[in-house]
């Protein structure tokens, strides 16, 4: 992917004068990080979703994930635009490239990667030494959450991403979540990363953990797992709904959303031992 430089070298030039640059940023997770690194005042348009924290509520909003008001992201005179190429469509991003601002990339397939983002930001925004902060506290804690679950015994888990139709999650990132907590994601293994599945599909994997990430709408309450007491997540009920937001941004809040899901695996996987 081709991303404009054009104007990067007079962005560096500007935060060298300037407390911090202009900023449309295109992705909540890269809302978060510049919240987390004290440069949340240099966003001067986002997009729809971008809620956290409460201060971001309040920037103006110029589309969403599949839209973009170009006209009105150009008003704000931006100097950089910030974006995820790995959650913006090909055409979105042509656009883009089409105006010659400086466009700053903040995709993360890793969550050890989040770190490198964190700094990326901070020295593209002045913030370097907040930034050098968070992104050490983000290593610790996710190296400590690595130690404390990762070679336990393993639990086999099902995340349910929607109910009708079921669907879940073999993606690289879920995966690294659930495995760094002990656990088996028991689809991992499927050829698309948010395959379609059947009940019957769940029952032959015979999950001890049902994680079901839970949006406002709360759609996800509506798959009536009693009926299949044979799951072991059924019979020992250990179905859980947890906020999806923490686990699906690529920001460092996933740290909140896998202390969750470590701590669930890990409240299975002593109840299984005691039953055992």
């Amino acid at each position: 992917m081709k991303i404009v430089w054009g104007i990067f070298l007079g962005l560096l030039s500007y935060c060298a004068v300037a407390a911090s640059p202009r900023l449309v940023v295109l992705s909540p997770n890269a809302v978060e990080m510049l919240f987390e690194i004290g440069a949340g005042d240099s966003i001067i348009g986002t997009v729809a979703y971008a809620d956290y924290p409460e201060a971001a509520k309040q920037i103006p909003r110029i589309g969403r994930y599949d839209f973009i008001d170009f006209e009105a992201m150009l008003l704000l005179n931006p100097d950089a635009v910030v974006m995820d190429s790995g959650s913006i469509s090909q055409m979105l991003m042509n656009r883009l490239e089409q105006f010659g601002i400086a466009l700053i990339d903040t995709k993360v397939t890793q969550i050890e990667k989040i770190p490198e983002r964190l700094l990326q930001l901070g020295r593209e925004t002045g913030h370097e030494s907040q930034a050098s902060r968070a992104a050490q506290e983000f290593n610790q804690t996710l190296e400590a959450l690595k130690h404390q679950y990762r070679n336990r015994a393993v639990i086999d888990v099902f995340l349910q991403i929607w109910p009708e139709p079921l669907t879940t999650s073999a993606s690289s990132w879920m995966n690294e979540i659930i495995q760094d907590c002990g656990g088996s994601n028991v689809f991992s293994n499927s050829v698309n990363e948010y395959p379609q599945v059947s009940v019957e599909q769940v029952l032959l994997a015979l999950p001890e953990v049902i994680i079901k990430p839970v949006h406002g709408d709360r759609s996800q309450m509506d798959t009536k797992w009693q009926a299949w007491p044979e799951i072991p997540a059924v019979a020992n009920h250990q179905i859980i709904n947890i906020d999806g937001d923490l686990i699906y941004r690529t920001g460092p809040r996933v740290l909140q959303g896998m202390m969750q899901i470590c701590a669930i695996i890990d409240t299975a996987r002593q109840q299984k031992l005691h039953h055992d």
